[in-house]
């Protein structure tokens, strides 16, 4: 035991005089998160934290392309890229720090130029594992920590008041302090080739792979439907086959790990297999964008979709199919079009929007909210049910509520509750229903779907709608919801 600890004790000091730019960031990361709830000044400094892990891996990956080199002070000198986040960055979550996050990485991943992709996936499976290694350590010892401070606190009846700001603390150290520190100790010197094991081989052929052979079955199904119907893809299709190519390509690179490879008939012909899906994702994606025009999701929706579809037509080729060039590609799109002003998603967003008479102008005109009532004046088919019941507010056998806990509906003379449902949660399942994303807008011909609730033996028509929103891009609210009528479904007779 005290050999086990001594070595961790020299690892743990081989990691700080390695990385010494990166401990002082973990300290000044813990020290400014515990500073910010004593002075609860986090709206200017939190963009700051958010973005911790990105300067992180961006100050570890120059600690490694500068060893020895005459550009070593560029590793020094990003130690203080806090500084522009701090005065530029207000946003401490959004699309930018996103893509940022996934931008780092990739650039970590390509750092060594590993052309052959056994390689890269050793390395990208040694970063995955280390980070997974070292979050569930840093949890654990979390954990331990609250766990020994309640059993302090309950037993002794100290500390009375302090649990909020302990938590903070204890919180801070293990998650901008541990945790950064023990994948320095980690990934020092992380040269061994993945190992293949049983766990890795049940994980990839008996559990992954057969999910994304059910997926397959799933979107060809539906992509005979669509064809038979000669209707379009559903607007959420084009995230399901996106990570279904995604999946399908990390997993053709697993088989290199696997001791049998049980679906080499599928992973050879990987390509072709997700081209229809690929040929569905963007007929969608062009058919929403032809609708409601550009959207920041929605511009990342199209980059994605391309790096997709490049790296398809790379893998039908041994000489170019290389995981180092899509993850290049990756960068190079999305750096692209997320920093260079002008052309960011947010700019294409706002041009898109105002050709369509959405842009700030408007917005100002409407106090830059979008209201909509959703109603129905169309003829109502009964011929399925057996009783028809208004829906009234208070005075009717079935009344409808709309509270902040939900909408309910209910029976008067019981008050017996025949339906609840979170309202926005509500709106969107009815949204999703018609083929409409949450952030889409609502066209008047689905109103009648969207206003028919179906129930387990009845059907409930709402009378009317009120939603809006804050921005084009951004989910509605419903404000209101109610009235209507009630419809119970006729019950068969035995001899029927």
């Amino acid at each position: 035991m005290g050999k086990r600890l001594e070595q961790l004790w020299s690892c743990m000091l081989a990691a700080v005089k390695k990385n010494p730019v990166e401990v002082l960031l973990i300290a000044f990361y813990c020290v400014l998160d515990c500073y910010l709830y004593e002075s609860g000044n986090y709206q200017v400094w939190k963009p700051v934290l958010t973005y911790a892990p990105v300067q992180f891996l961006l100050v570890y990956l120059l600690n490694g392309l500068t060893q020895g080199s005459k550009s070593r002070w560029l590793y020094y000198l990003s130690g203080f890229l806090f500084l522009p986040v701090r005065l530029w960055v207000t946003e401490p979550i959004s699309a930018t720090w996103g893509v940022s996050v996934v931008v780092v990485q990739l650039l970590y991943l390509s750092s060594r130029w590993e052309k052959e992709n056994g390689v890269f996936m050793q390395t990208s499976l040694r970063y995955v594992w280390t980070c997974l290694a070292a979050g569930v350590l840093s949890v654990v010892a979390w954990l331990l920590s609250i766990s020994v401070y309640q059993s302090i606190h309950y037993i002794f009846e100290i500390g009375e008041g302090w649990s909020e700001r302990y938590f903070t603390y204890a919180a801070a150290f293990a998650f901008f302090g541990l945790m950064p520190l023990l994948f320095l100790m980690f990934n020092q010197g992380a040269k061994e080739e993945v190992r293949r094991n049983k766990a890795l081989d049940a994980l990839v052929n008996f559990v992954l792979t057969p999910a994304l052979l059910v997926y397959a079955v799933i979107l060809y199904l539906y992509l005979i439907k669509i064809v038979v119907m000669g209707s379009l893809p559903k607007g959420g299709v084009a995230l399901i086959v996106a990570a279904f190519t995604t999946m399908a390509f990390l997993l053709q690179g697993c088989q290199l790990f696997v001791s049998k490879r049980y679906y080499d008939w599928f992973f050879s012909r990987c390509c072709w297999v997700v081209l229809p899906a690929l040929g569905m994702f963007w007929v969608g994606t062009f058919y929403r964008i032809a609708q409601y025009g550009f959207t920041e999701p929605r511009v990342y929706l199209v980059l994605g979709g391309l790096v997709l579809t490049v790296m398809t037509f790379l893998f039908f080729s041994k000489r170019t199919g290389r995981y180092l060039y899509v993850a290049l590609s990756a960068v190079v799109l999305l750096s692209v079009f997320t920093y260079i002003p002008g052309i960011t998603a947010k700019d294409i967003e706002r041009i898109s929007q105002e050709k369509r008479g959405n842009g700030p102008e408007s917005e100002r005109q409407d106090d830059s909210h979008e209201y909509i009532t959703i109603s129905n004046d169309l003829p109502l088919d009964i011929s399925e049910y057996e009783t028809l019941q208004p829906v009234g507010r208070y005075d009717e056998p079935v009344n409808s509520t709309i509270t902040p806990e939900g909408i309910f509906l209910l029976r008067e003379k019981d008050r017996h509750v025949l339906f609840r449902a979170d309202k926005d949660e509500l709106l969107i399942r009815q949204m999703e229903k018609v083929g409409l994303s949450p952030t889409d807008s609502i066209p008047e011909a689905f109103y009648p779907d969207i206003l028919r609730l179906e129930l387990d033996s009845a059907l409930y028509v709402f009378g009317e709608m009120d939603v809006f929103r804050n921005s084009p891009d951004s989910a509605y609210t419903v404000s209101y919801a109610g009235g209507g009528y009630y419809l119970k479904k006729r019950v068969p007779l035995p001899t029927e």
